[in-house]
């Protein structure tokens, strides 16, 4: 019986290595959205004091408990999860006719322009959709 658990272990614990491998980053996430990475090869995190010390080979980051609000891993040291950011829609749809809607979804109208929404609408925010594309604007 203690073969039969021991050899599971074994293999729970290579199949972890392996799916480990998959994501080399680990993100640490604080309170105030702050997002740091660090890279989860030959990785060693202790706890004292009511911090975090996370050291490998780059170096060491330290975190205070309290701070934290999640970690996980990642396969990009890049905490946006954004890769590249294009806007080649919006000026399309600033000269084209839209519908307003509320944030539930009741539709307030169709306008020539979102020029011509911005101007006519209360302050809020609203959700714009054009013939391509859909944007949420706040108005001030």
């Amino acid at each position: 019986m203690k073969r039969t658990i021991l050899m599971a272990a074994i293999a729970v614990m290579g199949y972890t290595q392996t799916w480990a491998d998959d994501y080399p980053y680990l993100m640490f996430q604080t309170t105030d959205g702050t997002t740091t990475a660090v890279t989860a090869s030959e990785l060693t995190i202790t706890f004292s004091d009511g911090k975090l010390l996370a050291t490998n080979a780059d170096g060491s980051k330290t975190f205070t408990l309290t701070d934290l609000s999640k970690m996980f891993f990642s396969t990009t040291d890049d905490a946006s999860g954004i890769e590249e950011v294009q806007d080649n829609g919006q000026q399309e749809a600033e000269n084209s006719p839209v519908e307003v809607f509320t944030l539930a979804g009741i539709s307030l109208g169709k306008y020539e322009t979102m020029e011509q929404a911005k101007r006519t609408l209360s302050p809020g925010i609203y959700v714009l959709k054009s013939a391509s594309r859909t944007l949420k604007i706040a108005v001030k």
